[in-house]
């Protein structure tokens, strides 16, 4: 059996840690783009895509090559099975969407082309929060991966953990990647956390620059984060093995009923491994800590020699 995957800890570069989903109060978040820049930039962030509603923010004066803003836009289309609709992130567009925001007659399939079109890349928003299925995500394509995790969903209505749709779709044979993003709006109530920088992709890439990162997004040479590093992952015909930061459990999932989950019964793991029965099609890892913060990893595939 042999294993596909474009595998970032051994990529050459460096790693570089962005967010590709927040709004300005050019759509409907609280805080203007210099405000979101400023933010991330003094929280640790390399680089931001600020993707207001509807709206192809001006971010070109405020990217730099210390920071870097990727262009990208969120729009809202379509009709799913429940009666709700798609929400689809574009990151690295030249141009805003010649798309009616909030269309219920638009077809996503439409919007992810158009992205395409442009030269930039599709990204599933929320699916669990959408109230997506995965009949509904089966039945567009081209996307290049969906919101495995998004901070405002998950402190506004906790549904923002989106894993069980992406291994629906990883098991039917998909292959997509998974973002964990804030879609920080920076609404305020009583008990509600901020939901910026909470998130993030940890990319390798040649250097700080929106084509080297994109080219590295693309490949999938990240992984995505709430807290935890994955420090390393090898594969060859014995198994998978990870090493992390350290966490309490480090898990191997995989298609129906195969996979595992390591969980330290005193202190920390800082590693685990897994062997393969090469009845899999797909391994992902997991790794969570004491906070319940999780980092994921991007699926390896497997596949017979």
């Amino acid at each position: 059996m042999q294993g596909v995957f474009n595998n970032p800890f051994e990529a050459r570069g460096r790693w570089f840690k962005g967010n590709l989903h927040a709004h300005s109060s050019n759509s409907d978040g609280n805080l203007t783009a210099e405000q979101l820049v400023s933010l991330y930039r003094r929280s640790g962030y390399d680089f931001l895509s600020i993707t207001d509603h509807g709206k192809l923010t001006e971010t070109k004066s405020l990217s730099s090559t210390r920071f870097p803003l990727i262009p990208g836009e969120e729009i809202i289309v379509g009709t799913s099975s429940a009666g709700t609709f798609f929400h689809v992130v574009a990151i690295n567009i030249a141009r805003e969407l010649p798309v009616v925001e909030a269309d219920p007659a638009e077809r996503p399939q439409r919007v992810i082309d158009l992205i395409r079109e442009q030269g930039g890349e599709a990204i599933v928003a929320h699916p669990y929060w959408s109230g997506l299925t995965c009949g509904d995500l089966m039945g567009i394509e081209g996307y290049m991966g969906l919101e495995v995790y998004n901070t405002n969903c998950d402190l506004t209505i906790n549904r923002g953990l989106s894993g069980v749709h992406w291994d629906d779709l990883l098991s039917s044979g998909r292959r997509l990647l998974g973002f964990a993003v804030d879609d920080a709006h920076h609404k305020s109530r009583p008990n509600l956390p901020r939901d910026s920088c909470g998130a993030w992709i940890s990319v390798k890439a040649e250097s700080l620059t929106i084509d080297h990162l994109m080219a590295s997004i693309r490949r999938g040479l990240f992984y995505s984060s709430t807290g935890p590093e994955i420090r390393g992952i090898s594969f060859d015909d014995g198994g998978v093995s990870a090493s992390t930061s350290p966490v309490r459990a480090i898990s191997f999932i995989s298609n129906a009923g195969l996979g595992e989950r390591h969980t330290a019964e005193s202190g920390y793991l800082t590693g685990a491994a897994y062997p393969l029965n090469g009845a899999e099609g797909y391994v992902r890892v997991e790794a969570s800590d004491e906070h319940g913060r999780t980092a994921w990893s991007n699926p390896i595939y497997v596949e017979p020699s």
